[in-house]
């Protein structure tokens, strides 16, 4: 396979970010605005022609210290600087209520997303790993230690997805270690129990800051932020 560090270009990161503040229940009004806008373009639905596009997200909707934020990685942050230029603000019905969207800025990076040496710390926000079939896995789980191996083998799939959605393979294998649940909710999401994690991991992967993994990350969830280590400074 391609080695991610010497073969594959750094992925291109764009981040619009509003000046508005929107709640998390607003996201699928916030992703339906843009959709409109885009004129159902299929990358800002995730959606094509026969269906689903069954692929990692290449543009997604946050909702970021409660600001609407999009995140766009290679044609999908094109399509956001495509959408955006010279716009400064436009209508957008937010379920119940009506606003004026006001752009604060667009800004574009690039990442190298490549397998370390060293163990990186990330947060993990609002993550979404199961599905119905591991679900019963996990409750059927003989304790903590066997709970945890199956989300660090999900989180490894979620990786590798992600990876593979942005073109990058890894010679080396990958690995996850959760430090610590943070937080665990269930919640019904279109009549389906779901479990929402929030949890701190290490991996030997270079992960972009905002990028969404496990399930439903084009609505905000799953967001991976770098915790830096201090020490090393």
């Amino acid at each position: 396979m391609k080695n991610a560090d010497t073969m594959i270009e750094p992925v291109r990161i764009v981040i619009a970010t509003f000046k508005n503040k929107i709640s998390l229940a607003e996201l699928p009004f916030f992703r339906g605005s843009m959709i409109q806008l885009s004129s159902n373009h299929s990358l800002f639905h995730n959606h094509e022609n026969n269906g689903f596009r069954y692929s990692y997200p290449l543009v997604q909707y946050k909702c970021i210290d409660g600001h609407a934020v999009m995140i766009g990685l290679n044609e999908g942050g094109i399509a956001i600087e495509r959408l955006l230029e010279d716009r400064i603000s436009f209508s957008c019905q937010l379920g119940n209520r009506f606003t004026e969207l006001e752009l604060i800025g667009v800004r574009s990076q690039k990442v190298k997303v490549e397998s370390l040496s060293e163990l990186q710390t990330y947060s993990l926000q609002s993550w979404l790993p199961l599905n119905s079939e591991n679900y019963q896995g996990y409750l059927a789980a003989d304790g903590l230690v066997e709970r945890m191996l199956l989300l660090e083998r999900i989180l490894i799939g979620n990786i590798l997805s992600f990876a593979k959605g942005i073109g990058v393979f890894f010679e080396e294998p990958i690995c996850c270690r959760i430090q610590q649940i943070k937080q665990e909710k269930m919640f019904v999401y279109k009549n389906v129990e779901m479990v929402s994690f929030s949890a701190i991991f290490q991996s030997n992967v270079s992960l972009p800051d905002y990028i969404g993994l496990g399930k439903s990350v084009s609505l905000g969830n799953g967001i991976v932020t770098r915790i830096k280590d201090d020490r090393k400074r």
